[in-house]
Parts: structure tokens; C-alpha cells; sequence
């Protein structure tokens, strides 16, 4: 059973990625000692591997459910990004630059997307893709959307660490979870690599790795791994002043000029290498949307696995049969915009008090543990 390390936390949050990060920011100013646990760095999994675009791709294909996640987060990432700066003096580079929607031929724009957006209170327009200050391609049916931001994700991490240091959260790295203890179905500890750790709640917020974890609960939700490949490329600031997006690839500037290109998604399980086929795909797609990028120097590939769930609406509850048990996972491609949604409703949960959101779509119910995703479900495999 292993020896036993005291003292005790207040709450154990398995994983250090974004979600783990902000939750234990704001439970730790709401009052209760947080301790994370994170199996390598912090900060440097799925959250730190994307393109940190702050909005749903293709959002309406998307239940309401993970919409009500995403537009909660949209709405308040600019207050969340200045305050973190305000407070640490790392700058997560918030940019409200807007994302350019071409239509693809894999991925139409529908005809109707504009009554869709305002159903939902987006000030969406349809242009043409033929903009001198964006992208040189031949007219074609393109989607403005004004309010999807962008964050630096690895300085909004190191923002988000800094402050947990602030605040008293216990950073603990290069420590595997093996497994959780129980008594009269409450939760008793938490089995690591150090032995035994001894905490009455504990949240597992550990992404593609959290279904694997909780495997011997008897209840695990079902998380699978689904790979993304990215490029790095060295262009000037300025190049792009908007994010550009088509078929189910993006293009991302920061202030500094670096281009992101992104992303692949496949099913490989744990298997974190690169493929030459993948960086061939990603550097076609940017010199077509973009053709100045062809001279712009490559300076890194990369890749992370997202944790796609079914439907692609995270687990965030209660784990049935495990008092004091909580999990916060599946959020895919989202756990960036998802995030502070995701905080705020553990908050809630851990400290009684109403949750901002309707939470029961994200329960850990029968129903959602016993279905498996699919290798072939669609939004596994692209969104």
C-alpha cells in the first residue's frame, strides 16, 4: 500500500494543465489548501501544446452544452487575463484579433450560420476571403467572427502557476497517481509514486491520462487520447492580424510574429512523436492561406494529446460511489476556453454554493460512463 506522507491536503487536484491550474487558483482564494499533483512539468501538456484560440471550432456543430462552457469563458478571458497580470507580471497576451472562417472542402459554411449566430448573440458577418491585410486567396465564402480571442497559452500557464505559488497552492512534479483509496465509499487518499497521501477530496483534472487513472474506481469515464501535430514558424509582427481557420486547420500570429499551424487529429493512443506526413500537411495548408509564410523559417513541431470524450462535453461532477471524488476532464480541443467555466463550477461544488452553470450535461451519470467513444466518431477524429 505504500508509506504514508503527511500532512494531509485540503484538496488533491491531480494534473497541473490549465484546468487544474485555475481551479486551484480560486479554490485557494475561496478559502481551502490546495495541493497539485502533476505526473511531469506543470503546465506542459495539452494545455501548453495548441494554438490557445479561445472559441469552439466550426461552433455550430457543437450540443448547446459545450457551447454554454465555451461562450462563459469567451466572455470573461480578457478580465482573467489582465488580472493575472495585475497580479504576477506575466502578460498571457489576451488578443481579441477575431478568426477568419474560409470555406473548405471539408467544411462548408452553412447557409443558415448567421441566424445561428444570433441565437446565440454573435455579431458573425459573411465576407469574401479575398482581404488585402489577410489572406490572398481567390474569392470565396469566408465567416467573420469578431469575438473569438486568442491567449499566449504557455505564458497564461506560467501566469496561472505563479500565481498558485502566490496564493499557497502546493506545486508537486514528477509524481504519478496509481490509484485512490476508499472506506465506506468515501474517498480516503490518493496512491502515488511517494506513497499514500491522505486527503478527504480530491479532483482529477489529469486530461487524455484521467479515464486511465480512475480505471480501478469501477466508474471511469471514458477519455481517449486523440494526438495533435503543430509547426512553429518565425514570421515578422504584424504579418496577420487575424486568425485564420480552414478545414479543420489554423493559422495563429503572436505579437512577437511566431506562426502557429495546426492541427492534425489522430488516434495513435499515448504516442507523442511527429510525422513528417504531418508537418508536409501543415505547411501546405499555411503557404495556401497565407503565401507570405513560405518565408518564413520553421523553427519547431511539436505535438499533444487532446482527451476526447464523447459528443466532446467533459466530465465535470461527482464521481458516482466515491464521496469526495471529483473529476474534470474530457474537454478535448477545448479546455482552454472551457477552463474558467470549469473552475467556477468545482468551486461551487466543493464549497456548496449554486454552480454558475446547469451542470447536469457534464455529470459522470450511467448513461455518459457506460458509452464508449468511437475511433470513428467524427468530432473525435476533427473538431
Amino acid at each position: 500500500m505504500g508509506t504514508e506522507v503527511s500532512p494531509p491536503a485540503g484538496v488533491l487536484l491531480v494534473g497541473g494543465g490549465v484546468v487544474g491550474l485555475l481551479s486551484a487558483v480560486k479554490l485557494a482564494e475561496a478559502g481551502l489548501r490546495v495541493t497539485i499533483l502533476e505526473q511531469g512539468r506543470i503546465g506542459r501538456e495539452a494545455s501548453w501544446a495548441g494554438a490557445g484560440i479561445l472559441s469552439p471550432l466550426y461552433p455550430w456543430r457543437y450540443p448547446p452544452a459545450l457551447l454554454q462552457l465555451a461562450l462563459y469563458g469567451m466572455q470573461r478571458y480578457g478580465r482573467l487575463a489582465a488580472t493575472l497580470f495585475e497580479q504576477t507580471g506575466v502578460d498571457p497576451e489576451w488578443n481579441p484579433s477575431g478568426l477568419f472562417i474560409l470555406d473548405g472542402s471539408q467544411e462548408k459554411i452553412p447557409d443558415d450560420v448567421l441566424n445561428w449566430a444570433k441565437a446565440w448573440g454573435l455579431d458573425w458577418r459573411l465576407e469574401s476571403s479575398k482581404r488585402d491585410d489577410q489572406c490572398s486567396l481567390p474569392e470565396a465564402k469566408a465567416l467573420w467572427c469578431p469575438e473569438v480571442a486568442q491567449v499566449r497559452n504557455p505564458r497564461l500557464l506560467a501566469a496561472l502557476a505563479a500565481r498558485c505559488r502566490q496564493v499557497g497552492v502546493h506545486l508537486e512534479e514528477d509524481i504519478t497517481v496509481t490509484g485512490f483509496r476508499q472506506r465506506q465509499g468515501r474517498l480516503r487518499g490518493v496512491e502515488t509514486s511517494r506513497g499514500f497521501i491522505p486527503a478527504e477530496r480530491s479532483i482529477v483534472a489529469a486530461g487524455a491520462w484521467s479515464g486511465m487513472l480512475l480505471r480501478e474506481t469501477g466508474n471511469p469515464p471514458n477519455i481517449l487520447p486523440v494526438r495533435g501535430q503543430m509547426l512553429l514558424l518565425q514570421g515578422k509582427p504584424g504579418n496577420l492580424s487575424t486568425m485564420v481557420m480552414r478545414d479543420h486547420r489554423y493559422l495563429v500570429q503572436r505579437r512577437d510574429g511566431l506562426f502557429l499551424v495546426g492541427s492534425t487529429s489522430e488516434l495513435v493512443g499515448f504516442d507523442k512523436s511527429t510525422t513528417s506526413v504531418a508537418r508536409q500537411e501543415l505547411w501546405d495548408f499555411a503557404c495556401a492561406v497565407f503565401p507570405d509564410i513560405v518565408h518564413a523559417p520553421l523553427l519547431r513541431q511539436w505535438s499533444g494529446l487532446r482527451p476526447g470524450s464523447q459528443d466532446n462535453i467533459p466530465y465535470i461532477g461527482p464521481l458516482p460511489g466515491w464521496e469526495g471524488l471529483f473529476v474534470a476532464a474530457g474537454h478535448f480541443r477545448y479546455g482552454l476556453t472551457n477552463a474558467l467555466a470549469t473552475a467556477d463550477i468545482l468551486v461551487a461544488l466543493l464549497t456548496e454554493a449554486p454552480t454558475p452553470l446547469d451542470i447536469t450535461p457534464y455529470a459522470l451519470s450511467a448513461q455518459r460512463l457506460t458509452r464508449n467513444p468511437s475511433p470513428e466518431h467524427e468530432s473525435a477524429l476533427h473538431l
